[in-house]
């Protein structure tokens, strides 16, 4: 079952751009994997998520990828002229999501053990 996201449409530029999950949660994690973002006159853009068991098979991107990917961005804009404290505060509160990505895992690891 297709379902609308619009969390991410705080101003006019976020409103043009859709995001659907394609598919429906699993039983397991009750997340979902599979999403579309469109962009108005673009190709859309699927995103996988890792489904199952990583140690596994990798079969899909992580939470902790797509956070980097944001860290290393607002890096990025706080080095040159889009630097503001609300990038500054953006990057402090992804940067936290990865310290606790980290601390799940090695609790995961111990536990395994």
């Amino acid at each position: 079952m297709l379902r609308d996201i619009r969390t991410h449409e705080t101003d006019n530029l976020n409103k043009d751009i859709s995001i659907l999950v394609l598919d429906d949660p699993d039983l397991v994690s009750r997340a979902s994997h599979c999403y579309s973002v469109a962009i108005p006159g673009r190709t859309s853009t699927l995103i996988r998520f890792q489904r199952g068991n990583p140690s596994i098979e990798i079969n899909g991107l992580t939470n902790e990828v797509l956070l980097a990917i944001m860290a290393d961005r607002l890096k990025a804009f706080q080095r040159g002229p889009f630097a503001c404290s609300e990038n500054a505060a953006m990057l402090e509160h992804i940067e936290g999501a990865l310290l606790a990505c980290a601390a799940r895992a090695a609790r995961v690891a111990l536990e395994q053990n």
